[in-house]
């Protein structure tokens, strides 16, 4: 590999300013997740009546009677509102559309019809879950829903952050879920067959939905010091169960088997060591430089990317950033699986929080295809 000293000085300082940015917000907002208060609720079918709220947006919200001189009155989010719609046999896309910002006559037409289908449910559990925060329903939910003490969880993310020594870059609260990301900003290089040296840093991506839109999820996480774009890999945790593992590279540890949120703490602790090991570090590698080895015919591919979820407006700019093929966009050399997992990611930067981190797991799909395959179990 050639010489990148001076190269590595300018792209290290670009990534401390960014860190340094990015953890004042980041530490802020992850106290406010961890703070956060859910208020659950289980009520029965027949207690329910859909109203629409007397606000600006005409958002949909519910009253529920206590006693006969207290109401329960709650907003519905627009994800709280398609999971009660799903549930009662109503388009859930027009009814979360029209939280979001429906017509008058929209919200007045939504609230008649969800009021009709809950008079009329008939079900072996006529009760659901509601998950609310600051007196709106952020979930809508089945009375069997696990529900995990989140707190604990980010608390274990916090804590691993900080014992190597990570800085936190990404919090985030969504209306149905939230992120917290943080880096290890000491850049690394890579030499590729087909696509030049490619430079990141590695971080981690904790995902957790606390109201049903989506499981517990802790990715390896790539930020492109020349362009700032990110991707993510495959999650490293999966569904709980005795002797359940993380990957096929090693088992959890013992005590991870026996409580629900300790257990799921405790991944995120043997995940987050393994992620930063130097052993993964040379599998991502490897990863990254077959994806440059592997050829890819863009145009094919381009036709493609709508199955894999991108928007028509989106695929054109994917398109458009292939074509100009720009350094500053993190593209360089001859078409590759790699190469276009770049595309993706720089067009993702413009986008908004959600959309943006859904993008980067699209981008890491085309280099993190696979997971080790010898299978060790971890010493803690």
């Amino acid at each position: 590999m050639k010489d990148t000293t001076g190269l590595q000085q300018v792209l290290q300082r670009k990534v401390n300013t960014f860190v340094e940015k990015a953890e004042i917000d980041s530490v802020k907002l992850s106290d406010r997740l961890i703070n956060r208060h859910i208020d659950d609720m289980v009520i029965p079918a027949g207690l329910i009546t859909f109203t629409v709220l007397k606000s600006s947006t005409h958002g949909i919200g519910v009253m529920i009677p206590e006693a006969p001189d207290k109401v329960h009155n709650l907003g519905l989010s627009y994800h709280a509102g398609y999971q009660a719609a799903a549930s009662l046999g109503v388009p859930a896309g027009w009814v979360a559309n029209t939280i979001r910002g429906g017509k008058p006559y929209e919200a007045d037409a939504v609230t008649y019809a969800l009021n009709k289908y809950i008079t009329n449910r008939e079900a072996r559990d006529n009760r659901f879950l509601f998950r609310n925060v600051n007196d709106t329903v952020r979930g809508w939910l089945s009375t069997s829903y696990k529900r995990l003490n989140t707190r604990e969880i980010f608390m274990m993310f916090l804590l691993m952050a900080r014992e190597l020594k990570l800085p936190l870059i990404g919090a985030y609260e969504g209306t149905s879920k939230d992120w917290l990301e943080a880096i290890d900003p000491n850049i690394i290089f890579v030499e590729t067959p087909n696509n030049g040296i490619v430079s990141y840093a590695r971080g981690v991506q904790l995902r957790n939905s606390d109201f049903g839109s989506g499981k517990l999820e802790l990715r390896s996480f790539k930020l492109y010091p020349a362009c700032l774009n990110g991707m993510t890999g495959k999650s490293f945790l999966k569904e709980v169960h005795l002797g359940s593992r993380m990957s096929d590279e090693f088992m959890f540890s013992i005590e991870t088997i026996n409580k629900e949120t300790e257990v799921r703490a405790l991944m995120v602790r043997d995940s987050m060591r393994w992620i930063f090991s130097e052993r993964n570090r040379e599998f991502e590698e490897a990863q990254i430089v077959e994806a440059s080895a592997k050829p890819l015919n863009l145009s094919l591919e381009i036709k493609r990317l709508p199955q894999l979820g991108l928007v028509k407006p989106e695929v054109k700019t994917v398109e458009e950033i292939l074509l100009q093929h720009s350094e500053d966009d993190g593209i360089q050399g001859k078409p590759s699986y790699l190469m276009m997992s770049q595309a993706i990611s720089a067009m993702a930067r413009d986008k908004d929080e959600e959309r943006r981190r859904d993008l980067q797991a699209i981008a890491g799909s085309y280099v993190f295809t696979e997971e080790p395959e010898t299978m060790n179990q971890l010493n803690m």
